[in-house]
């Protein structure tokens, strides 16, 4: 049976929203709401939070997270790629429990609406796909089309479709779909070759308003204002 370890990336530093992955929600520091996720999850056979922030560290370990070591900080700061975070993870988990970890779950703290069933959804999914290596969340952006949007160069309009016409019905556009980053799934054989998404993930599709991800102070507003309707 394969194992599957969670991890949950929150570095102390962040540019757009000081200390984010902490930042108050609804009563509760952000990173609770997928710490939650994970811990009711029943495909996931063990979650660590992987940081380099003592706070964040004692904030999560309140909230029942297991914390066994901190990222070391050449692995934090704005240009260090999620992967090496990711493969540093694995490695002194491994090391500190003698497992070896098959599948990992990327859970970021800024998709604070992904459930533990979309959890385990996708690992369903991925487990019933066994030639694939790899798989993304994503939703179906027919709200904001790319045939819509356009490029702007001193005050001129390009359509990012050459074959864009005005008049088109939205109905008529094709499915695109927009990969949310609430979940991340891949197998050991790709972190070895430092990959964490190979070309054709799966994907495993959510509902625009559980796909929202932190990246503002608008977006912490709206996702109040969902999880508000949702408690009601």
């Amino acid at each position: 049976m394969s194992f599957i370890l969670g991890i949950i990336p929150a570095r102390g530093g962040s540019k757009g929203i000081p200390k984010k992955n902490i930042a108050p929600l609804c009563g509760k520091p952000l990173i609770a709401y997928t710490l939650d996720a994970a811990v009711n999850s029943k495909r996931l056979s063990d979650t660590i939070v992987s940081t380099d922030s003592q706070e964040i560290a004692d904030i999560a370990s309140d909230y029942g997270a297991n914390v066994p070591f901190l990222r070391p900080a050449e692995l934090s700061d704005d240009f260090s790629p999620t992967i090496n975070a990711v493969i540093h993870a694995v490695k002194e988990y491994e090391k500190l429990y003698n497992k070896y970890v098959n599948i990992v779950a990327l859970l970021q703290p800024t998709a604070p609406l992904r459930t533990s069933e979309d959890i385990d959804k996708s690992i369903e999914l991925m487990i019933n796909n066994p030639s694939s290596s790899s798989l993304i969340s994503c939703y179906n952006c027919e709200r904001v089309h790319p045939r819509i949007m356009y490029t702007i160069d001193n005050n001129i309009g390009a359509s990012l479709f050459k074959d864009h016409k005005v008049g088109v019905r939205r109905q008529d556009f094709e499915d695109v779909y927009v990969r949310n980053g609430a979940i991340y799934l891949t197998k050991r054989k790709l972190l070895n070759e430092d990959i964490l998404v190979d070309e054709n993930p799966i994907c495993y599709i959510m509902p625009e308003r559980r796909s929202i991800n932190i990246d503002s102070t608008y977006d912490i507003e709206l996702a109040e204002c969902l999880l508000s309707k949702a408690s009601r």
